[in-house]
């Protein structure tokens, strides 16, 4: 197994990365918006806001994924004799 097999992760990453970075944040503003349009007609739903804030603090979690695979990661790993 070649080295080069393993080499898709790294845009797997990427789209995992940017989906962390600005997709939760971006859907925690939608529903912190939905409650703050709900709360004005005088029912504050408390969870929404919790939920919304939680989404856009896990934004933090982008820099959790790595750039890329570590290249002793990309070796293949040294088969064993049976």
């Amino acid at each position: 197994m070649s080295g080069a097999s393993r080499r898709p992760a790294a845009p797997l990453l990427t789209a995992l990365r940017l989906l962390l970075r600005y997709g939760l944040p971006l859907l925690g503003l939608l529903l912190i918006g939905r409650a703050v349009v709900v709360s004005i007609g005088g029912e504050i739903e408390k969870g929404q806001f919790a939920l919304g804030v939680l989404l856009m603090a896990l934004s933090v979690s982008a820099r959790l994924v790595p750039k890329s695979l570590p290249k002793s990661s990309l070796k293949s790993a040294p088969e064993r004799a049976p």
